[in-house]
C-alpha cells in the first residue's frame, strides 16, 4: 500500500506541473481555480507569428541537423569500438557508459565559446556553431545508445558470414550490420532530436540574433505573453512525449531481435 502511494505521488509530483502549461495552452483565460474557454488560438500564434515561426524553423534544422551529424559520427565509432578487443577497448566501452555525466551543458558553452570566436573560426552567433553545439551536447547519449546496440548482436560473426561471401567493409555495413541495429540508431536519433529541440543553455550562450530557436523565444514570450509561452512549452512537451514513446516502442523491438 506505501508503495502505491509513494509512486502516485511520485507521478503527480512529476505529471502535474508538466499538465499546467498544456492546459493553459488551449484556454481562453486561466485565473481561477478551472481555466475557461477553449482555442488554438495560442498554437496558431506559433505559425502566423513571424518570430515564433522562424524560431521553430531554426529549431527543427537545427536539431535535424545534430541527427545526422550525430549518425555520421556514432555509428562508424561505436564499430570500432565495440571491435576492440583489448583492455583498452573494455575500458573505453565501460567509459562510455557514464559519457553523457561528464559533459555539463555549461561547460561545453563555455569550451565552445573560446574555441570558436577568434578567425579563421568565428562562427559564434551563426547557426552553424548553434548546429556544432547540439550535436556535440547528444554525441554522448547518440554514441552510448549505438554502442549498446552493436553489443546486443553477434556482430563478428556476422561479419565475418558476410566477409566468406565476398562482402566489403561497406557492404557488411550497409546490408548486415546497419540493418541489425537500425532499432538503436533511431532510438539515439529520438534522443538527440528531443535533447535538441528542448536545448537552452549552451544555445544561449552561443547563438545570436540569427539563430534564435524556440526555447530561446519562449524565454522571451515568458516576459510578454505567458499564453504564447504554454502553447510552446507544450509543443516541447509533446515532442518529447512522443520522443519517449517512440524510443520505448523501439527497445521493446531490440529486446525481442536479442531473445531471438
Amino acid at each position: 500500500m506505501i508503495r502505491w502511494i509513494l509512486f502516485v505521488f511520485l507521478v503527480l509530483f512529476i505529471v502535474v506541473p508538466m499538465l499546467m502549461p498544456v492546459i493553459f495552452s488551449f484556454s481562453v483565460f486561466w485565473q481561477d481555480i478551472l481555466p475557461q474557454g477553449f482555442t488554438l488560438r495560442w498554437y496558431e500564434a506559433i505559425l502566423t507569428r513571424p518570430a515564433n515561426y522562424e524560431a521553430l524553423m531554426v529549431s527543427l534544422i537545427v536539431a535535424s541537423s545534430a541527427v545526422i551529424l550525430n549518425v555520421v559520427i556514432t555509428v562508424p565509432a561505436a564499430y570500432a569500438l565495440n571491435r576492440m578487443a583489448s583492455k583498452w577497448g573494455q575500458r573505453l566501452r565501460e567509459g562510455a557508459t557514464i559519457l553523457p555525466l561528464i559533459f555539463p551543458p555549461l561547460v561545453v558553452g563555455t569550451a565552445l565559446l573560446q574555441a570558436f570566436t577568434r578567425p579563421p573560426l568565428a562562427l559564434t552567433g551563426t547557426l552553424w556553431m548553434v548546429i556544432i553545439a547540439h550535436t556535440i551536447l547528444g554525441l554522448p547519449f547518440m554514441f552510448r545508445i549505438v554502442l549498446a546496440a552493436f553489443q546486443t548482436i553477434d556482430e563478428k560473426t556476422l561479419s565475418e558470414a558476410a566477409a566468406s561471401l565476398g562482402a566489403n567493409l561497406w557492404q557488411r555495413m550497409r546490408y548486415v550490420l546497419i540493418p541489425n541495429v537500425l532499432p538503436g540508431i533511431l532510438s539515439g536519433a529520438l534522443l538527440v532530436f528531443a535533447i535538441s529541440m528542448g536545448e537552452f543553455e549552451v544555445t544561449s550562450m552561443v547563438a545570436g540574433f540569427t539563430a534564435q530557436t524556440l526555447p530561446l523565444r519562449l524565454f522571451q514570450q515568458i516576459r510578454n505573453d505567458m499564453r504564447v509561452a504554454s502553447a510552446i512549452t507544450a509543443f516541447l512537451i509533446y515532442v518529447s512525449f512522443l520522443s519517449f514513446l517512440l524510443m520505448t516502442y523501439l527497445g521493446t523491438k531490440m529486446r525481442r531481435l536479442r531473445a531471438v
